[in-house]
């Protein structure tokens, strides 16, 4: 299903607040509450929105202690699809993009420790289509948002993981 602006609009709404009313999301985008109704509807019967979900803050001591880097990966030759689908199995595999500039792929991996980190970027550096990787540890995250874009790979390769819209 492709996503209207509207649709994207009432998305970020509910995933900024996913008890936010119908009537006050009319009244944000121009619309009214039945013509919101419709648009929500048919987010869930096409499965965009998957469930409606509240995040509860947690104390400092409660917090995951999970890290993040990204890889910068440059290819001896454009090989994007080949070198995704040797990777798309790692269960710490956040995203990955095909880049343009001096890098082509950014890899975004999250794990437990700075050690899996190590261990997935010795992997992927030992690729034989890798020419460089750089990594860069994620210190902090300020704001993360999730765009509805929904790519798919080239035919014949395998997505493991598929988007999960919450709002």
């Amino acid at each position: 299903m492709k996503l209207t602006p509207t649709d994207k609009m009432i998305l970020q709404l509910l995933r900024e607040n996913a008890r936010r009313s119908l009537t006050e999301i009319g009244h944000l985008v121009g619309l009214s509450r039945p013509t919101v109704r419709h648009h929500v509807d048919k987010l869930v019967r096409e499965k965009i929105i998957r469930r409606f979900t509240i995040e509860i803050e947690q104390s400092h001591e409660n917090r995951p202690s999970g890290v993040r880097a990204m890889f910068d990966v440059r290819l001896k030759r454009n090989v994007c699809g080949k070198v995704f689908a040797s990777i798309s199995h790692w269960s710490e595999l956040v995203s990955c993009w095909s880049t343009s500039g001096s890098t082509d792929m950014r890899v975004l991996v999250e794990a437990a420790d700075q050690g899996i980190i190590e261990d997935l970027r010795d992997r992927l550096a030992r690729h034989p289509e890798v020419a460089s990787l750089t990594t860069t540890m994620v210190l902090k995250t300020w704001c993360e948002r999730i765009s509805g874009i929904h790519e798919t790979a080239p035919e014949g390769y395998v997505i493991t993981r598929e988007l999960e819209v919450e709002a």
